[in-house]
């Protein structure tokens, strides 16, 4: 037999600690937080219930995204005939009654309330200006309102929350959102 090596007692040496450092890693990898942990894990698939959130109204200043449309080639140009919205009257506050007059003060007359469907909002007017070029070709009259730094498309004027749903399911059946606003 052939002497042993001076580099073979080291390199037995490294791999029993390369061993037992790998131990001490499993250990402290697997069996301390089982042993730390104060709960055992819970038996079976976790459940998870939420309350269905209220929708709220956004306020005036709040973006909607709508979900991106298909690109068409090249970008469309901008025709600057679109009308622009129409808003309706405010309401004007009676006065109160005073001691001096006792005849009633007659009642603010109702203003009709106007609705839209609003197909989108976007930041970027190209892609406005596709979505309206798209619900053009549907056979409808879009119109674009700038908000800040966002487009959004709106179609029609509807004097009833009715017609402007039936327009909105119009609208979805050809593969555009849209969303039911009071204008």
């Amino acid at each position: 037999m052939s002497a042993p090596l001076p580099d073979d007692g080291l390199k037995r040496r490294a791999r029993r600690r390369l061993i037992g450092a790998v131990a001490l890693t499993i250990v402290a990898v697997v069996i301390l937080p089982l042993v730390l942990e104060d709960r055992p894990p819970p038996a079976g698939p976790l459940e998870v219930r939420m309350p269905p959130a209220a929708r709220q109204a956004l306020p005036q200043n709040a973006v909607e995204f709508a979900p991106a449309e298909n690109p068409v080639a090249g970008p469309a140009p901008v025709s600057s005939d679109n009308p622009k919205p129409v808003k309706a009257p405010k309401p004007v506050p009676a006065r109160p009654a005073t001691a001096q007059s006792a005849r009633p003060s007659p009642a603010p007359a109702p203003t009709a309330a106007v609705y839209a469907v609003q197909a989108g909002v976007f930041a970027d007017k190209a892609n406005a200006e596709r979505l309206r070029m798209r619900i053009e070709s549907l056979g409808f009259k879009p119109y674009s309102d700038s908000v800040g730094a966002s487009t959004r498309i709106r179609v029609g004027a509807f004097a009833s929350r009715a017609e402007a749903e039936s327009l909105q399911a119009k609208l979805a059946a050809a593969g555009i959102a849209g969303k039911v606003v009071e204008k």
